[in-house]
């Protein structure tokens, strides 16, 4: 996981190369008004969910986690509690949901607060539970986008692997 605030966005996108048209995605809908919804940034593989809530107490929301899209998750305004854990510290309690890409999980976690202008990422191993009350009920604009764990390759264990065509044993045969 990590978590800061968007003007030092440069930092991270040496993470991989498609974080940076996720991150390009939040400063232009910083410059004005977008609509909820669903956005495309590069198809299926990249994409952003704009989306406005009414934070929850903690015991009414569930953790979660994902197995195909990496979570850039970005505050427009308001704030927000958000829980996060490594997954082998939770309980599964749901099996994989493929079709919307997540299993829920039960356990305990550490939160913090994540408030206007910061976004927070979360990977594969990441649990997290968000739209938690901070300090009483506050109204959340979010913007998700979702990066496929497909175009990371260079980001193992989560990107694709590539394939040697050359096996340890026929490298000793030579």
């Amino acid at each position: 996981m990590v978590i800061d605030k968007l003007e030092n966005f440069k930092i991270y996108k040496g993470i991989n190369k498609k974080l940076l048209p996720a991150f390009n995605f939040i400063i232009n809908c910083k410059k004005g008004q977008i609509d909820e919804g669903k956005y495309k940034i590069e198809g299926d593989k990249i994409f952003g969910l704009v989306q406005r809530y009414y934070t929850q107490p903690s015991d009414k929301l569930v953790w979660e986690a994902h197995r195909k899209y990496i979570d850039l998750q970005y505050i427009l305004e308001g704030t927000e509690n958000i829980g996060y854990s490594h997954t082998s510290n939770m309980q599964p309690i749901s099996g994989y949901i493929d079709a919307d890409d997540y299993i829920l999980f039960s356990g305990e976690g550490s939160y913090l607060k994540l408030k206007e202008d910061f976004f927070a990422i979360f990977f594969p191993d990441d649990c997290h539970k968000v739209r938690i009350i901070e300090d009483g009920i506050s109204k959340v604009k979010k913007i998700v986008v979702k990066i496929s764990v497909d175009t990371l390759s260079n980001f193992l264990p989560y990107g694709k692997k590539k394939s040697s065509r050359r096996s340890s044993n026929s490298r000793r045969n030579k």
